[in-house]
């Protein structure tokens, strides 16, 4: 009876050659052919190995030999960005043994992107330089800012270089010596003593 057709539908003008076998139901392949990943499919037969549509000339990808629809091969592959948890389709940045959309990486204060300064991380979030210094720096005694560099040591406490002044007269205490005073240096001069004493 399937010579009969055969030859009932070449009479016709229809190619009724054998094109293959399908991939996934293993039967010839007569009419439309779907050639992909080195296989042969009937068009119904090429589905997304996660949701089972068509593929048909959509775009696909390919992962371990299935095919796959692009939202699906994305939401099961690609990497996911640590703010969002999207999938990351194009560029990412890599920081803090994570990966990001590159709008997503900013500070985790402020919400400023990154400049030449770069980042800063505590407990695991990334920082800018600025707000680093304003939250987790120690404060000098002097002006209460961030210490970001150099700093003195005395009176239990830090200081900025510029603000390690005389309480009384506002000069900068130089010399060996000096004095306390509500947790604060006074200068040998302003409390009547010599400078050597």
């Amino acid at each position: 009876m399937l010579g009969n057709l055969t030859a009932d539908m070449s009479r016709q003008g229809v190619n009724t050659t054998q094109k293959g076998c399908c991939n996934a139901c293993d039967k010839p392949i007569v009419g439309q052919v779907i050639t992909a990943l080195g296989k042969t499919w009937h068009p119904e037969h090429f589905t997304c190995n996660h949701c089972n549509q068509e593929l048909g000339t959509r775009n696909f990808f390919e992962r371990d030999g299935n095919p796959y629809c692009e939202p699906d091969y994305h939401n099961l592959f690609s990497p996911r960005c640590a703010y969002c948890n999207g999938p990351i389709l194009d560029k990412c940045v890599t920081a803090l043994e994570k990966t990001w959309h590159t709008e997503h990486f900013f500070c985790a204060q402020c919400g400023q992107q990154f400049g030449e300064d770069g980042f800063h991380e505590r407990d695991g979030k990334p920082y800018c330089r600025n707000d680093y210094f304003d939250m987790f720096a120690p404060k000098c005694n002097g002006c209460n800012r961030a210490i970001m560099e150099n700093y003195i040591s005395a009176l239990n406490s830090q200081w900025h270089p510029d603000c390690f002044v005389c309480r009384d007269c506002s000069k900068p205490v130089t010399g060996k010596s000096f004095y306390a005073m509500e947790g604060k240096p006074v200068c040998p001069g302003c409390v009547g003593a010599d400078e050597d004493e």
